[in-house]
């Protein structure tokens, strides 16, 4: 039989490795292409391949074939470059190198136990032996599939690479199974067999479980993460209630007080009205402080405990917002989480400068009939942690303190806007955009 690597059927199966390698990275990551341009790439890398295999050597095989599923990973899927390279390695492991290597084994053993002869893979006859080991290797894709699909993977997580352990010891064996001599005991043959099949499922087995695992882990953390920021609003919450009972009974107390006065007046004894006056000046200022922002009880709330934050540091706070503001979309908790979140990070930053320096402006106002917007500018002392567009918290726990931008953010995304937080001449600006069409 001659050399068939350049046939129709060799093109084909390169064909199906790279279906098989989109298949796989498809139900873990996006894809970044349109319809026309993932089809164009298919059929390039298919090419590529398919000239790679025409040379016929098998160490060479064994080296560029990664590189070339690496390469078509990138281009096709959001995924980091570190992330592309582990799952690349998982893949050649189990579905290119592993599968390859346990049929060929397989193969040894039915010819020393079958009176019929397997033509090597890179002769026409080979074919029909390469059609069997294709169909199980796209069959156990499938089946590993519906594993995968359930999982939430990140495209960019330092966990792929313990993934690594197994499928990089398993390389080295598969490629000392293919250049050791086959056993002549027939007891070890079938041994032989059965460990590298064992071994190629073990890889994809070991892959699900660890995946899983990470998985866990990961929802574990997002829950750790919701119960924090539940606490933080339900923290809130009570403040906020405080605040409006506080404003009920002042209510209730000015309606008194009003009646008291109109009777003490009639009688003539305004040096009676002016003594209950001077009793009640500080109370009747505290609460009154609270209650002047806002006609939405949560958003007032949010910023009369702000206005009191800021005096105990002593911030000098400035507030405007403008009248019949379209909130009523925005959920109490995300306006909490939101609001509160941004006014709160302004005034920590604005404590730590010099006193005279201590300035927060805070506009809530609609930038449009469509659009809510909360400017907020302050002065701040340390140096802002940057990384291209990204702006780092420079408190002593950052990776705790950059939870609030990370909740704003989503939060933002939600209502169909945005957050940009930017510097200019010492003032840091933060400008929170939300439609009210969401």
């Amino acid at each position: 039989m001659g050399n068939d690597l350049l046939s129709i059927s060799r093109l084909l199966f390169c064909a199906a490795d790279i279906y098989m390698t989109y298949r796989f990275f498809s139900t873990m990551f996006k894809k970044k292409r349109t319809l026309n341009i993932k089809i164009l790439i298919s059929i390039l890398f298919t090419i590529v391949m398919f000239l790679e295999n025409s040379i016929g050597l098998s160490w060479l095989n064994l080296m560029t074939v990664p590189i070339i599923y690496y390469l078509y990973v990138i281009l096709m899927f959001r995924i980091s470059y570190t992330n592309a390279i582990a799952y690349t390695i998982i893949f050649y492991a189990i579905f290119a190198c592993g599968k390859e290597v346990s049929f060929e084994i397989l193969y040894r053993l039915l010819t020393n136990f079958l009176p019929f002869y397997v033509p090597p893979w890179f002769t026409s006859g080979g074919i029909y032996f390469l059609l069997v080991e294709y169909f199980v290797g796209f069959m156990f894709l499938i089946y590993i599939e519906k594993y995968i699909k359930k999982l939430e993977i990140s495209d960019n997580d330092r966990f792929s690479w313990y993934l690594l352990i197994v499928p990089i010891f398993s390389l080295i064996i598969s490629v000392n199974f293919i250049y050791l001599d086959f056993p002549k005991v027939k007891f070890m043959q079938i041994f032989m067999c059965v460990g590298a099949f064992l071994l190629f499922f073990t890889n994809a087995a070991i892959f699900i479980v660890l995946e899983k695992y990470k998985d866990i882990l990961n929802k574990i953390k997002i829950a750790e993460l919701s119960v924090v920021k539940q606490d933080m609003e339900n923290d809130h919450f009570q403040k906020i209630l405080k605040i409006n009972e506080r404003y009920r009974c002042y209510m209730h107390d000015i309606n008194s007080y009003f009646n008291s006065f109109r009777l003490l007046a009639i009688n003539g004894d305004n040096t009676k009205i002016v003594t209950i006056i001077d009793e009640l000046k500080g109370n009747i200022k505290d609460v009154t402080d609270i209650v002047i922002y806002s006609g939405n009880p949560v958003l007032n709330a949010i910023l009369s405990e702000r206005v009191i934050k800021a005096k105990e540091s002593g911030v000098e706070l400035s507030l405007f917002v403008e009248k019949f503001l379209k909130i009523e979309f925005v959920s109490d908790a995300d306006m909490i989480s939101m609001m509160g979140n941004l006014i709160d990070n302004a005034i920590e930053a604005a404590e730590k400068c010099d006193k005279e320096r201590r300035i927060v402006d805070v506009k809530l106002f609609m930038g449009s009939n469509y659009f809510l917007v909360l400017h907020i500018e302050n002065t701040y002392s340390d140096i802002v942690l940057r990384e291209g567009s990204r702006l780092f918290s420079t408190k002593p726990d950052p990776k705790h303190h950059g939870l609030g931008i990370g909740i704003v953010n989503s939060l933002a995304e939600k209502y169909g806007g945005s957050l940009n937080l930017e510097e200019r001449e010492g003032i840091f600006i933060t400008t929170l955009t939300i439609s009210c069409c969401t």
